[in-house]
């Protein structure tokens, strides 16, 4: 939106302002509106050129000076049309050289033709120039504004005025004769030029309130989003974290328990991976993942974390869901835990090994997360992988290969878990 005015500027009316910064939705709306005003300016401008002044020209052939020269404006003029009709079928945009070009040559066409005639036949039937060299700035300053015409018709008049007064002055009758009939061709002519400017400032309009209405729709279509977000926040919270804490609050959850006090660390790392849902970071796997680290580092657990691979686009429910039981391993750790984040071959996988065995993993609520755990010798290893870009997940033919090595000389005890499309 264009700011106000400096202090003692003029304000400036619609008639008169310059043409807008360039915008693209803008200039796809004003093309569709000024490209049946640019064929119908041609049409009228044909019209002129072949049904007025090409009559008027071989009427008076025999009276001109040097009938020649008149015939080569008219080509010349007829040259210009047929260049400008080519630009608008092949729907390219006039180059600004080609504008300069145009006008030129039109207004040049007009002296040469015009300083054949005597001061009496000026504005008459022989002055055929003076009928549509105006429609030709129209046609060509269509894109320039509306101040640009309007200094070509005014320079068209100046300069037809002095040839007149070069000619010889005319009589007051006869002077008043051409002042209308100059009046009423210009006038046509202005009318043409103003509209092209009332539909561009329609354009301009049109197009703010084509983005306000995007604006508008798009922070509904966010609030809306945002507002199931935490509705579904305050479900999860209502069957997780408002249970755990009204036991804690009625006395029927003793705080003393060992199970109770690693269920509230596993609480307390999901809020803490929710909180970091909402934080905008590079990598939100790895900034989720650290927030559960976080909550174990608080409570004394000495934690590693190894990442391998670029940063891969994850959606948030699929960054919740490989998250979530690394975070419940590692919400219950003792001393130590080994976290681990590898992304590459079109996979994610993100595990964990803790010194505490004795942990409940949550099972994969998304579809193609696989889930993994193995205990060996007083520790736990969880693994949550998923793969990107596919519709289900394939066998892993490894097996525990990508796994890290906790199973010493025994035999390890180890499940897993995966909820694959249906």
């Amino acid at each position: 939106m264009p700011g106000p005015p400096p202090p003692g500027s003029r304000p400036s009316s619609p008639l008169d302002r310059e043409r807008p910064a360039s915008d693209p939705l803008t200039d796809r709306i004003a093309a569709g509106m000024l490209g049946a005003l640019r064929l119908a300016g041609l049409v009228i401008l044909s019209a002129v050129h072949f049904g007025l002044a090409l009559p008027a020209l071989l009427a008076n052939l025999d009276g001109y000076r040097h009938a020649w020269v008149q015939l080569t404006a008219f080509g010349l003029l007829t040259l210009i049309i047929v260049i400008d009709a080519l630009l608008g079928v092949a729907g390219r945009r006039r180059p600004r050289l080609w504008v300069a070009a145009g006008l030129v040559c039109s207004l040049v066409a007009a002296v040469v033709a015009t300083s054949q005639l005597s001061g009496d036949h000026f504005l008459a039937t022989p002055h055929w120039t003076f009928l549509e060299i105006g429609w030709f700035g129209v046609l060509l300053l269509f894109d320039a504004g509306l101040n640009a015409t309007l200094l070509f018709l005014g320079l068209h008049v100046v300069v037809t005025l002095g040839q007149l007064l070069l000619a010889g002055v005319p009589s007051r009758q006869a002077a008043a004769g051409m002042a209308v009939s100059a009046l009423a061709i210009c006038a046509f002519q202005i009318a043409a030029a103003v509209m092209a400017r009332l539909l561009r400032e329609c354009a301009t309009t049109a197009a703010a309130t084509a983005r306000e209405q995007e604006r508008v729709r798009t922070e509904a279509a966010v609030s809306a989003q945002v507002h199931a977000d935490q509705r579904s926040r305050y479900r999860d919270l209502g069957r997780s974290v408002l249970p755990l804490l009204t036991g804690l609050a009625d006395g029927t959850l003793d705080p003393g328990d060992e199970r109770v006090r690693r269920r509230c660390a596993v609480e307390a790392a999901g809020l803490r991976r929710l909180f970091a849902e909402r934080d905008h970071a590079t990598d939100p796997l790895l900034h989720e993942l650290r927030a559960g680290i976080g909550v174990a580092e608080r409570h004394g657990v000495d934690v590693q974390l190894a990442v391998r691979g670029a940063s891969a686009p994850v959606p948030r429910h699929l960054r919740r869901a490989l998250t979530e039981p690394v975070l419940a391993a590692l919400a219950t750790a003792e001393h130590s835990a080994r976290a681990t984040v590898v992304r590459g071959g079109g996979q994610v996988r993100v595990s964990v090994v803790t010194d505490a065995p004795e942990t409940d993993i949550p099972e994969p609520t998304e579809r193609g997360i696989r889930v993994r755990t193995v205990h060996s010798e007083g520790r736990l290893l969880v693994e949550a992988s998923y793969t990107l870009n596919a519709p289900s997940p394939s066998p892993d033919p490894a097996g525990d290969a990508g796994l890290p090595d906790i199973r010493g000389g025994r035999a390890a005890q180890s499940s897993s878990s995966e909820v694959s499309p249906s």
